[in-house]
């Protein structure tokens, strides 16, 4: 689950309807000098990948937790390592009964968040992040077996694609632990774009790198009253006063 602390209540969007509109952004891409398109025949696989790649996370999602640590409902950046890597493993095998290429991207998207997990964390986390990225390597393998030539020469630029549009969907939805303040210029090194959050809940990015003049993102969610939550039953009461609702994000250019 995506956390927004907001003014009057706390904004939760699912992960994977997160994934859905960073699918919607890949299907948009344009390229750019550092991340071109993709060929037309590798398409279905990698928009498979990047709308499901959080599918995993669907059954925990539909029912918020309490966080006794932040007051908040659990958010998905502090799960620990046990369910993350199951999810992942749930993400993974997914994806890898739709397509080969799917199922190779979204275990090296997950390899790389386990891998960059695992730096400075306590021995018995280490150990199991490290089992996650070792297996994955040898699914890997395997996936690979079933390639077509494009594929084992285009898996890089994927995979780079892959976790550009989430981390794109991820700034738009706002999730709290990577988002710059307003209004600054923010730059995402692995692919060479520089975003800028806006006042509105949009987003400005340069280079402009889809095929339309402007996005608009839409996510399902709910909004609970309250900002902050004492235990866990004044977290549920709060939660059957929930609003849905359909957040919208507009992606334009950043001048």
């Amino acid at each position: 689950m995506i956390v927004r602390p907001m003014k009057d209540g706390v904004r939760l969007i699912s992960q994977h309807d997160h994934a859905r509109a960073a699918g919607s952004l890949v299907r948009h891409w344009a390229g750019m000098e550092t991340l071109s398109p993709l060929p037309s025949d590798m398409k279905e696989a990698v928009f498979f990948a990047v709308d499901n790649h959080d599918v995993g996370w669907c059954k925990s999602d539909e029912t918020p937790r309490y966080d006794p640590e932040t007051k908040l409902p659990f958010s998905f950046f502090n799960t620990d390592s046990d369910e993350a890597t199951a999810v992942w493993s749930d993400s993974i095998a997914t994806c890898a009964g739709f397509h080969a290429f799917s199922g190779y991207l979204v275990s090296a998207h997950f390899g790389q968040l386990a891998d960059s997990g695992g730096r400075g964390a306590p021995p018995e986390i280490l150990r199991r992040l490290q089992a996650f990225v070792l297996a994955e390597a040898k699914r890997r393998e395997s996936l690979r077996k079933n390639f077509s030539s494009t594929e084992e020469s285009e898996e890089e630029r994927a995979s780079l694609l892959l976790r550009t549009c989430d981390t794109l969907s991820l700034l738009t939805c706002r999730a709290p632990e990577i988002s710059p303040p307003e209004g600054q210029v923010h730059p995402l090194t692995r692919c060479g774009l520089k975003v800028r959050p806006t006042a509105d809940d949009g987003l400005e990015i340069a280079p402009w790198p889809f095929d339309v003049k402007s996005l608009e993102l839409q996510f399902p969610g709910v909004t609970i009253p309250g900002t902050r939550f004492a235990n866990g039953e004044e977290f549920q009461e709060a939660l059957g006063r929930a609003e849905p609702g359909v957040f919208i994000s507009r992606l334009s250019p950043l001048s």
